[in-house]
């Protein structure tokens, strides 16, 4: 995990709120949305997860007018990577996260199976990972050893889900849930979110701590847990401990790895806060937040989202034109 000072984000917010010099006699400074390079001919493209240092993205895209399903793409430092098709011109490839060596997790939706598998990918190719005979499965995260969480489940019943690790080497785990699997951590804690609290468990000794209120649009980022209690967004250590509460807040992002930023949403709404001050992101093209969509923040002060506007949603990446 990186460790850097958060410089060029402070600035700009404190310049937004503060000076009437030379800045506010012209044009306000604001956030602007830089887009992320995609195939040509692609539609309902969008951000999908981000690399824990944020040099790598991934999302996905229809590809030509008469694409029925969805590729992978994967953004290096802003380049474009088309990952490897699935052979199928029916099988979806949803990637989901990333790690800081480039391994993309997913899955792989077989349209004309009706089946989930779920994917790790690396060097161009696709592993795809071990599912029990008539379930579905899903990777959600992975980590830099690259450690996959993720769900398996029955078509019959979609409700009722187990977690699944599959290692970078070893046995698979399986481990009971009520809610979404969210996250797993280097040092192998895995984040479950319930239907009345969620989870971080241990997955070398079992060892589970509770998150009270865990049940929807929970983050793991840079080892904290972020999810909307009615105060605000809480911020959890992986011990459970309550590091801080962001007020109004209905929905998280991410947060730098110093902690002194986080990303969200205030009822749809993009906002920041800083030093536990809020700021509604100004910007003409809005980060979405929906469950379809992902955004994070940098440590160099750049926003990762996804935005829409009459000609569809486009990934982007929001600069401070300070």
């Amino acid at each position: 995990m990186r460790r850097r000072a958060f410089g060029a984000l402070s600035g700009g917010l404190l310049l937004a709120s503060t000076v009437a010099g030379p800045q506010a006699a012209a044009e306000p400074c604001r956030w602007i949305a830089h887009d992320l390079p995609v195939p040509e001919g692609s539609t309902f493209a969008r951000t999908s997860g981000s690399s824990e240092d944020n040099r790598f993205i991934v999302g996905e895209a229809q590809i030509g007018e008469s694409a029925v399903v969805e590729s992978g793409l994967l953004w290096d430092n802003g380049a474009l990577t088309l990952m490897a098709p699935s052979g199928s011109e029916l099988t979806a490839i949803r990637p989901k996260d990333v790690n800081n060596g480039g391994v993309v997790v997913g899955w792989q939706e077989i349209l004309d199976q009706h089946r989930t598998v779920a994917f790790r990918y690396r060097d161009g190719a696709y592993e795809l990972l071990e599912t029990p005979d008539g379930e579905n499965s899903r990777a959600k995260a992975v980590n830099n050893h690259g450690d996959v969480l993720g769900e398996t489940w029955r078509s019959a019943t979609p409700n009722v889900r187990q977690a699944v690790v599959w290692p970078g080497s070893g046995a698979v785990r399986t481990f009971p849930t009520s809610g979404p699997a969210v996250g797993i951590s280097d040092d192998r804690r895995i984040v479950l979110a319930g239907t009345s609290s969620g989870s971080v468990t241990d997955i070398g000794t079992g060892q589970q701590t509770g998150l009270p209120g865990a049940r929807t649009s929970v983050v793991l980022d840079n080892d904290r847990v972020l999810y909307p209690s009615p105060a605000g967004i809480e911020e959890r250590d992986l011990d459970g401990q309550l590091v801080g509460t962001w007020a109004g807040g209905t929905a998280p992002f991410g947060r730098t790895s110093s902690g002194h930023v986080v990303f969200g949403a205030v009822n749809g709404t993009a906002t920041l806060w800083q030093w536990g001050v809020r700021y509604a992101v100004d910007s003409a093209k809005q980060p979405v937040f929906a469950q379809a969509y992902f955004g994070d923040i940098s440590d160099e002060g750049a926003l990762i989202g996804t935005y829409q506007d009459p000609g569809g949603s486009h990934p982007a990446r929001w600069f401070w034109c300070a």
